[in-house]
């Protein structure tokens, strides 16, 4: 069976493959921003909303529970979930904020780690969201897939910039780099990682 989950304006729906066809169901919930499944876990998922905390879900989707991640003063944009790096049972999972800022889990959502460092970098003066000048957002978070210590993160808008040792350091933009990078992914191939935005 596949389980496709559809972020919309006040709701998520569950799309279930069946013999007979698809099987949908709409469940409410305040501003779905983003969704990940947990890669280790079936049926676990994340939906990040941009002012009403993360969810979880352990049956992919049916039902929701509010997770203990704090998210006062600060909008859910994006969510990610590694390939490579994991805690004891589950994938390590990132959440990006408006403002900038990345909470990351290794325990399913129950505790958090703060990740920040990125923000003392030369660029960071020049980040800027358009519509709101005075503060900008994580766009997108991407573990490599291939090195569990490899992180790379979008700010919309200013800079892509990486960290190698899991987030404690970050290396800032290259300095011809395009400005307002959206989405990137990382890719296995045998010794070398590809990656792109845009």
């Amino acid at each position: 069976m596949t389980t496709i989950l559809v972020s919309l304006q006040n709701s998520i729906l569950v799309l279930e493959s069946t013999k007979n066809g698809w099987k949908s169901k709409s469940l409410n919930l305040n501003n779905p921003s983003c969704l990940v499944f947990d890669p280790r876990i079936s049926g676990r998922a994340y939906c990040g909303t941009f002012d009403n905390g993360l969810w979880k879900t352990d049956d992919n989707g049916q039902t929701w529970e509010k997770t203990t991640l704090n998210t006062t003063g600060y909008n859910i944009t994006t969510i990610s979930a590694s390939h490579v790096e994991k805690g004891d049972h589950f994938s390590k999972l990132f959440v990006g904020m408006e403002p900038s800022m990345i909470f990351s889990s290794i325990d399913g959502g129950q505790t958090w780690e703060i990740i920040n460092e990125f923000k003392k970098l030369p660029s960071s003066s020049t980040w800027s969201f358009p519509p709101k000048p005075t503060t900008h957002h994580i766009r997108w978070i991407e573990p490599d897939v291939n090195n569990k210590e490899h992180i790379f993160v979008a700010i919309e808008a200013g800079a892509l910039i990486k960290s190698i040792d899991g987030g404690r350091t970050w290396i800032d933009k290259v300095e011809t780099s395009p400005y307002d990078t959206h989405i990137l992914r990382t890719q296995k191939i045998s010794t070398k990682t590809i990656f792109c935005g845009r």
